[in-house]
């Protein structure tokens, strides 16, 4: 990411925080939580190009803040059960906000090539390159499209 972070240093605790919640670490430590995986860089310049995006995520975060606050603590203080709680509320209280908070937090997770092995997928990008896909069964397409084919030309040409 170039530039510098759009959130202060409080902010983005309270950020990494919020997202290990979202896609917390597997039991087992195999697989990384978002937050210290790193997925605020991402956040950071989803935002700096979409100024909409930078203003749900800035919301998301002041509701979380406090909301915790009138927890007595700060997030990140907090103890398991009590995050989640706060999560719970962001997501009646801001739904877009946490809508769009939850959607770029899960594409900028499982898009970073050191993550999608975890899953048993393949380290490369879905596009250009592509997974591989097998060939589609020539029988199975043929019964497929048997009655497609049965009804004819539904269309007028050009």
């Amino acid at each position: 990411m170039s530039g510098s972070s759009p959130w202060s240093e409080a902010e983005s605790r309270l950020l990494c925080a919020l997202l290990d919640r979202l896609v917390p670490a597997s039991r087992d430590g195999r697989v990384p939580a978002a937050g210290t995986l790193g997925v605020a860089e991402y956040l950071a310049e989803s935002a700096s190009e979409d100024s909409s995006l930078a203003a749900l995520f800035r919301h998301a975060l002041a509701r979380v803040a406090a909301l915790a606050a009138a927890r007595g603590a700060d997030f990140d203080a907090l103890d398991a059960d009590s995050r989640d709680a706060v999560v719970e509320a962001l997501e009646r209280d801001a739904p877009e906000a946490f809508a769009a908070l939850v959607r770029h937090t899960y594409m900028g997770y499982y898009s970073r090539p050191d993550v999608r092995p975890l899953f048993g997928l393949s380290p490369r990008p879905t596009q250009p390159g592509g997974y591989d896909v097998p060939a589609d069964n020539a029988g199975e397409m043929a019964a497929l499209l048997a009655p497609v084919r049965a009804r004819g030309r539904r269309y007028r040409p050009a």
